[in-house]
């Protein structure tokens, strides 16, 4: 989160990097996340295969969180391409030591090999569309969908 990215280092000029941003305001829940769930980020650049831990969308459609949880999400580059993961109807606060005062995004970039935690806050029940924002990637499996249900429903 701290490195400029492939290109960028030792140019002269200042790189805006994740570790950077800080929100204007505090999060609105400070909780520490009741849950991890760690997230492979996959593929064949050979094959041109994309996937979430191994699995394209075909084998493996759906993740499940639970609606009032705040979870944490580790995404785990195991390739050597960037990908700016999105998730739809919530926030991602990156982990980024800016304590409080996380930024919030939508889509996150996550750079080849590098490890990088988010938190969430969720709080919009229904499925969601959660895929990598290269196109040609989400359409050959780096996609699911998120399942937000009650936490009632189903045995955790």
């Amino acid at each position: 989160m701290h490195e400029p990215g492939t290109g960028l280092e030792n140019t002269g000029t200042r790189v805006l990097v994740y570790t950077d941003l800080r929100s204007i305001n505090p999060g609105y829940d400070q909780r520490s996340p009741e849950r991890e769930l760690e997230l492979h980020l996959t593929g064949n650049m050979e094959r041109y295969m994309w996937s979430f831990d191994g699995k394209k969308y075909s084998e493996e459609k759906e993740l499940t969180f639970y609606n009032g949880e705040r979870l944490r999400l580790v995404f785990v580059n195991d390739t050597m391409m960037e990908h700016p993961i999105h998730l739809h109807g919530m926030w991602m606060e990156v982990d980024n030591g800016a304590g409080e005062y996380k930024p919030r995004k939508h889509t996150i970039n996550v750079k080849p090999a590098e490890r990088l935690p988010v938190e969430i806050n969720v709080d919009a029940p229904g499925r969601w569309a959660f895929h990598c924002h290269l196109l040609y990637h989400m359409e050959v499996g780096m996609f699911r969908t998120v399942a937000v249900i009650d936490p009632l429903s189903e045995v955790r």
